[in-house]
Parts: C-alpha cells; structure tokens; sequence
C-alpha cells in the first residue's frame, strides 16, 4: 500500500487538475516555489550528464516529474476550488485513514498476517520488517493533518485519538523513523501553537545548518563513540558509520557531487564495516540515510544551494496559510525534513507522495468551517 501511495496520488492529482481547469479553476502556483523548483530540476537533470548512478539516475529524474509536479499541482489549484466541495471528501478521506490503521494493527499485533497470506514462501523475513516500516512512517506523517480534521469537524476526542492511536502502534513497530517524525510532530506543534514565527525559525535553520554542516556534524558524532554503543538499535550504529564514510566523501567532488543517485557507485561504498559484536556491514547501503548528506554527495554545493531555496521557499509560503492550519502545517513539514535525516532515500517516491498527500489534508482542513 505505501508504494501504490505514489501512483495513485498522481492519477488523481492529474484528474483534479483536469477536471479543475475544465471548469475554469487554474492553479495558482507560488511564484518563489514555482522558480526555485525549476533551478532544481534544471541541476538535477543537468547532473545526469556526469552521474555514476546510470539508468536508476534518469528514473529518479523522470519520477520528479511524474511525481513531484502533479502533486505541487495539486496542492496550488485545491484553494480555487470550492470550500463546500472540498469538505464532502474529508469523512470519506477520514474513514479511509480509518480503516488503514484498522489494517495496519492487524499486521504489525498478529504478525502481519494479510502479507503472510499474499506472499511468495520465499519472501525473506527483512521485507516484511520494510512493508511495515514504511507504513508505520506514513502513518506518523498523517496523524496530525487527520487529527487537524477532525478537531475543526469539533470531534475533540476522536482527534486525540487520531494522534494516541498511531503513537502507540508505531512506539511498538521496529520503525524508530516513524517514531521520531511523530515525536517531532508534536513538539514542534507544541512550539508553533505558542509562536508560529519561533517554529518557523526553527525549521530555517535545521534547513540551513543540515545543509552546510551535515559532513561535520556526521564525523562529530562519529567520534562520541555512537556506533559502539552496544545498547543502540543496530540500525542507528549502522548510520552513524554509513554518515561517517559519506562525509569523508563530500570533498571529492565538492561542487557538482557525484550526480543523481550516484550514492549507489560511489568508490569505496560497496565496502564493509566490521562490528566486532554485529559483523559485516555495508559502508553504503544505496543511499546515506540521510536528506542533507546525500543531497551533498550527489549534487553538490550547488545542489544544496538549490535544494535549501526550494525549502525555504516552501517554508515561507506555510507561514502565509490560514492562521488555523499554519501551526499544523509548519510541524509536518518540519517533521517530514527530521525524518528523511536518518530514514529512507531522499528521493523515494512513495515517500514524497506520502508527504503531499499529508500536506493535502492540511489544506482540506481550511474548508472546513472555524469551529470557535
């Protein structure tokens, strides 16, 4: 289900902006985002030219444009449409998320037995630890934009619920990224519901110092002695040394990196790490685990420059939201960029997808009327 999140998403965004521009409501794209974005993709594709990543690079390319755009459509022609519309799809969007965690409760309680009942004998036991993985992550990401929801919908209680609920099912999950998104979420909702500026602020410069300082911060906590620390998960130790080695690699190619998904060839990374109480571990498993440091590997200064634009571009155009879903949005936004510092690929569609489609049931939330 998470990675048909990705293809489902842009069909609809597609049909909406269709069937929108058929009745005469365009998109309104912010003109900072819509500028910042295209520099972004002219440098990315650009590095196609001097990637080491080969055809998994034009894929990666070609699903920003089949992904990222219709989406970022998406969200710029939903204030055009109207309000009493939008908000007839928000009980069904709810039940929808409903029946999800209903689903995902049963696999991660019962030992995941729908998966169980579909796979190849075959399927070795680490995809399903990933299967539930990226659905716990997800969930972390839409359980404040659907407690946002159904607190403007006055159901007070069943909002709580819909931040209780996934908390404790992803505190029991193996998915410690989709724990943190959701702790992030809700400390920086805390914060943004006292002073939105303040948690903007915050978000600002997590973006800028992530992308300057990432390769020192890697090696720094390298050397506190984190991938040693026995009483860590094995998974957090593996980064530490993963961000370690990619570091040292940022000064190869400092300005133009290594190209889109030129992680995956990088010399030296089909390497191992020998942990004296783990055993061999790859020095690069495909990507860094990490938004800012692979970000820097593979596009450079420039690419960074780019990338922190666009984010900050995107940033600035929350803070202009509707006072009532501002402080919402801010969290998910700076939750999502905590979660890609230490989980999955940077530019994993289902991913991306997931993210939008949170960002889009924040924005069905302003429709719905003012419940104070």
């Amino acid at each position: 289900m998470p990675l048909a999140l990705a293809p489902a998403l842009t069909v609809l965004a597609l049909l909406i902006t269709a069937l929108s521009i058929a009745t005469r409501h365009y998109p309104r794209p912010d003109p900072a985002i819509l500028v910042t974005l295209t520099l972004f993709l002219a440098w990315s594709g650009a590095s196609l030219l001097w990637t080491i990543g080969g055809s998994k690079a034009v894929v990666a390319w070609t699903g920003f444009l089949y992904l990222w755009l219709p989406g970022w459509v998406l969200l710029s022609v939903l204030p055009t449409l109207r309000a009493s519309t939008l908000a007839r799809c928000v009980p069904w969007l709810l039940g929808a998320l409903a029946v999800g965690i209903v689903l995902f409760a049963i696999e991660l309680l019962l030992g995941q037995p729908v998966q169980h009942l579909f796979a190849s004998a075959s399927k070795p036991p680490v995809d399903f630890e990933r299967d539930i993985n990226r659905a716990a992550l997800l969930l972390a990401l839409m359980a404040g934009p659907a407690a946002l929801l159904l607190w403007r919908l006055r159901r007070r209680k069943l909002a709580a619920l819909a931040v209780v609920v996934p908390l404790l099912l992803v505190a029991v999950s193996t998915s410690q990224s989709a724990l943190a998104a959701l702790l992030g979420l809700l400390g920086l909702l805390a914060v943004a519901l006292l002073s939105w500026r303040v948690a903007s602020a915050l978000v600002a410069a997590g973006i800028l110092a992530g992308m300057t300082l990432c390769g020192p911060l890697a090696a720094w906590i390298k050397q506190t002695g984190l991938a040693d620390n026995e009483g860590l998960p094995i998974g957090v130790r593996h980064r530490v040394l993963t961000w370690d080695f990619v570091a040292a690699r940022l000064h190869d190619r400092p300005w133009i990196g290594y190209g889109l998904e030129g992680s995956r060839a990088v010399p030296g990374g089909d390497g191992f790490f020998m942990v004296p109480d783990i055993g061999p571990m790859p020095m690069l498993p495909i990507h860094p685990h990490n938004l800012f440091l692979q970000v820097r590997l593979e596009l450079g200064w420039v690419g960074a420059a780019l990338a922190a634009l666009l984010l900050l571009a995107i940033l600035r155009r929350l803070t202009r939201l509707d006072p009532a879903i501002r402080p919402m949005a801010l969290s998910l936004f700076g939750a999502a960029i905590f979660a890609q510092c230490f989980a999955y690929g940077a530019w994993q569609g289902w991913l991306i997808c997931g993210m939008l489609f949170a960002g889009l049931l924040v924005g069905l939330a302003s429709c719905i009327k003012d419940p104070t």
